[in-house]
């Protein structure tokens, strides 16, 4: 069960910065620990995130009914780290992605357009969703939130299509949406392919489709507009941040 008043843990964008919040996690399973608290228990009703700081988010909240685990998952992901892991590296997929390019900035780009051959992006980012399902397994998103394991999670994109900043949320209650300048949020049930849009580099990484409010729009990353989410945790009730 998450703590009353419900504290929110808001992690940012930014690669080097999502790599620094594991030791930050890990301190605070430490602290747990040594408090005498059950390791397993949640301390954060709420996780936000943007960029790829939804991925971690994400992989929090997924495993919320063990904190001490998901942790521990978190940080093997990132002790050992590779660009695999990520993008497609081998030589013939960065060729073949180089050749792409180079076409469209050629005088070739008119019959690459013609033939709607545009790349979506300079990198193949499949094996970041073969990481996403077996780090953040959304499937178990629905149950950790029913048995208030967590109390929500949500993660930030950024709309190609409208120019809008949403956040996504999945709460165990009601919630009511908000809209601000440029900025709303939507209830729905987050996906992989939200956490692949939080954290997809433009032109770098692919931008994934998304329904908003009944119509498919292209989005990417979340940190093109706000780097740290602290606004949706507290929309979302959280009354204390890490």
């Amino acid at each position: 069960m998450y703590e009353t008043p419900l504290a929110g843990l808001i992690l940012s964008g930014g690669g080097a910065r999502t790599a620094y919040q594991v030791g930050m996690l890990q301190a605070i399973a430490c602290i747990h620990r040594e408090s005498g608290t059950d390791p397993r228990r949640n301390p954060f009703g709420i996780i936000v995130g943007s960029s790829a700081g939804a991925i971690n988010a994400a992989a929090l909240a997924c495993h919320a009914d063990r904190f001490d685990g998901a942790v521990e998952r978190v940080a093997d992901v990132w002790a050992n780290f590779s660009a695999e892991q990520v993008y497609r590296a081998d030589s013939l997929d960065v060729i073949r992605s180089g050749a792409q390019w180079l076409t469209m900035m050629s005088l070739g780009w008119l019959i690459a357009r013609w033939r709607c051959a545009r790349p979506r992006s300079l990198l193949d980012n499949g094996p970041l969703a073969d990481l996403l399902r077996r780090m953040a397994p959304v499937e178990r998103l629905q149950g950790m939130l029913r048995a208030r394991h967590v109390h929500a999670l949500a993660v930030s994109a950024s709309s190609y299509s409208s120019g809008l900043h949403v956040t996504f949320c999945e709460a165990a209650g009601m919630i009511d949406p908000w809209t601000r300048s440029q900025r709303i949020a939507v209830r729905t049930s987050i996906s992989t392919s939200h956490l692949l849009a939080s954290a997809a580099i433009p032109i770098v990484f692919p931008a994934q489709s998304i329904e908003l409010e009944g119509v498919n729009e292209w989005f990417g990353d979340g940190s093109i507009w706000q780097t740290a989410p602290i606004s949706p945790a507290i929309h979302l009730g959280a009354q204390r941040s890490s």
